[in-house]
């Protein structure tokens, strides 16, 4: 159960002592077997959050935070805020021995040496002969380098892959958030009907949503988009920037609701509505992709690869007339919108029991968009759909 003594009006939704202690002990477990002595791991945004609130159970500082994670023992944070080397660890923040602050913002080159400088003193400290990085992809070049440079003698490797198998696998308290979350979405997709009608801006509509989102207690948004088109044509779906249409009689609109549901799990549901009847060809392409979804989960057994997956999903849809994939079928999800593994070509990480996927076949064909987009708890026997929500187009009549 969360930890009640924490929960009040600056926590909204934490997980238990427990289940941290277990993400802990398993990554210090898996360094202890490749002979790490510390893990470096940074994150810049709240979309790609894993290892910070995936470890502590926080969400990252918008100017970016660090972790240092020992081989055996509790963690170092630094964040954002006043000069202080050992600052106040609020009650809130758990499994963290001493927490830095540092005034450093990515905009200002002067303040450039001030992260590195304080984690290359510490690791200094330590005496840190090999060091892992966790989602290097994440990291800023100016601190790698300056760790690098700092540090002639450590051995630096990645230890992404290792943290991702960890993370990718569920336990019942993160499917617990899980539920909420998909549940969350499923709210907010049912009321997308109530906000369509001819003359409304598509931003409105994608404001609508965000403002739900908020208010039924989801931690992030992560890409909430709408996107509108005539009968006939593609309706891709967009986010604020470029959500500047004005629905008309007979459109058809495409929404999608990817956001991070209460306790920061990331879910994803996408669905398709017309106002007025459908076109028999939109109908077709989308039973195309509802039914690329079903083969694939169908197929996503423990053991498979994404890219099993990936030949799975093109050997269905191209004889429909649909280019291979070119991108992403499919997805696991956490802390972060998108982790490893994915459906692409080249993701040879294995499908394990209790990833959290989600699958959304992205279909065009003669001019014409479609999308099938749900949150699926893979089992032995293959993926099952956690998502409620009717698989059909939905109409909106006036």
């Amino acid at each position: 159960m969360p930890e009640m003594r924490l929960i009040g009006p600056r926590y909204k939704y934490p997980v238990s002592d427990a289940e941290l202690d277990r993400r802990i002990s398993a990554v210090q477990a898996a360094m202890k077997a490749d002979a790490i002595d510390v893990c470096i791991a940074q994150c810049q945004n709240t979309i790609f959050d894993s290892v910070i609130r995936y470890m502590i159970d926080i969400p990252t500082h918008a100017y970016g935070t660090t972790l240092i994670i020992p081989a055996e023992g509790s963690l170092l944070l630094q964040n954002h805020g006043p000069d202080n080397d050992n600052a106040a660890i609020p009650p809130t923040i758990r499994n963290v021995e001493r927490m830095i602050t540092k005034p450093y913002c990515q905009p200002f080159g002067c303040t450039d040496f001030l992260s590195g400088e304080a984690i290359v003193a510490e690791l200094k400290a330590r005496g840190a002969s090999k060091i892992g990085f966790i989602m290097k992809q994440l990291i800023s070049l100016d601190f790698g380098e300056y760790l690098k440079a700092s540090l002639p003698g450590v051995e630096f490797v990645d230890f992404t892959r290792q943290f991702s198998e960890i993370k990718a696998v569920k336990s019942e308290e993160e499917f617990a958030l899980a539920d909420r979350c998909v549940r969350a979405h499923e709210h907010l997709i049912a009321m997308v009907p109530t906000l369509l009608r001819p003359g409304r801006m598509e931003y409105e509509i994608l404001a609508d949503l965000e403002h739900a989102s908020r208010y039924i207690g989801c931690d992030f948004i992560g890409n909430i988009a709408v996107g509108s088109a005539p009968s006939g044509k593609a309706a891709p779906f967009f986010q604020n920037f470029a959500a500047n249409r004005r629905l008309e009689p007979g459109d058809t609109i495409t929404v999608m609701v990817e956001v991070s549901g209460p306790g920061g799990i990331y879910g994803e549901l996408a669905r398709t509505y017309c106002l007025g009847e459908p076109n028999k060809s939109l109908v077709d392409l989308f039973a195309v992709a509802r039914g690329a979804q079903h083969a694939v989960a169908a197929a996503m057994k423990p053991g498979v690869t994404g890219k099993d997956l990936d030949k799975v999903f093109n050997d269905f849809v191209v004889p429909h007339g649909i280019a291979p994939n070119a991108r992403f079928v499919g997805h696991s999800q956490g802390y972060d919108m998108m982790e490893a593994p994915t459906i692409c070509p080249t993701e040879d990480m294995v499908i394990k029991e209790d990833m959290f996927f989600a699958i959304h076949p992205e279909l065009f064909r003669d001019g014409e968009f479609a999308i099938c987009c749900d949150n699926f708890r893979v089992t032995k026997d293959g993926a099952i759909r956690m998502t409620r929500t009717e698989q059909e187009i939905i109409r909106v009549d006036f």
